[in-house]
């Protein structure tokens, strides 16, 4: 059990990050902890370098330097597959479904770097079942699918390998308030089922009121980290990301 004299075990450690794009420097020295089994959010404008580090934790972008650790198992510079059977999946911004693939192939390879048959099809029966609307259309082209079906199917696709830490960026992007809604409902539903979750989100608001704790990033650097309710409630932050 958990006490204010220990806290939790950090599902994620990354410390002194850099990762520069030719002479642009994305991540300057950026060290954050995310927490086991909670939710992190990660506030900041675009171009902050958010996606950035969620691209280097997924080992599609190589740090400079600096040290990311799972459960303090390192995983700085190794390749993406890796990773991921390492416990980290990621839902990208955009989304990224595959537009030519059925929802249902779409989801299985979500499950790519698994072999586990009968596992895999509990998960997918699962997924399907938190998203029922997913199931029924599980044999329609994913790029007929609307933008908040192609955000589920994509959160559902990074599941299906069974994450540990799952990475969230912009779920809510481009989507109307009454979808966002729900994809912030199952996003608590994941979290509520031991899921650690990275969640990068420009509506802060929404971001910090299902979080634990925050971090605000600014132009490639860490500038504020307090958890989620001071966030919430600090004058500055409310004037920089939550509308005053």
């Amino acid at each position: 059990m958990t006490t204010p004299e220990t806290p939790p075990r950090n599902a994620l450690e990354i410390r002194n990050l850099c990762v520069s794009y030719g002479p642009i420097h994305a991540l300057r020295d950026v060290s954050i902890n995310v927490p086991d089994k909670q939710i992190t959010a990660l506030l900041g404008a675009n171009g902050a370098g958010k996606t950035s580090l969620l691209r280097t934790i997924s080992g599609l972008v190589q740090p400079k330097s600096g040290s990311i650790k799972i459960y303090e198992d390192e995983i700085a510079g190794a390749e993406p597959h890796r990773i991921v059977t390492m416990g980290i999946s990621q839902s990208p911004e955009g989304r990224q479904v595959f537009p030519n693939l059925s929802v249902l192939e779409n989801l299985q390879l979500g499950a790519y770097t698994r072999s586990d048959k009968p596992a895999i099809a509990r998960d997918l029966d699962r997924v399907l079942t938190i998203w029922p609307r997913l199931a029924e259309r599980r044999a329609q082209m994913a790029g007929t699918l609307s933008g908040g079906e192609q955000q589920m199917l994509a959160i559902a696709r990074a599941m299906m390998s069974r994450p540990k830490v799952l990475l969230l960026d912009e779920p809510s992007l481009g989507l109307a308030p009454v979808i966002v809604a729900g994809i912030f409902e199952t996003i608590q539903a994941i979290h509520k089922e031991g899921t650690t979750v990275l969640l990068v989100e420009q509506n802060a608001h929404l971001a910090l009121k299902i979080a634990t704790l925050g971090y605000v990033m600014e132009t490639g650097t860490i500038q504020k980290c307090a958890p989620a309710h001071e966030l919430l409630n600090d004058d500055a932050i409310r004037a920089a990301y939550l509308g005053g």
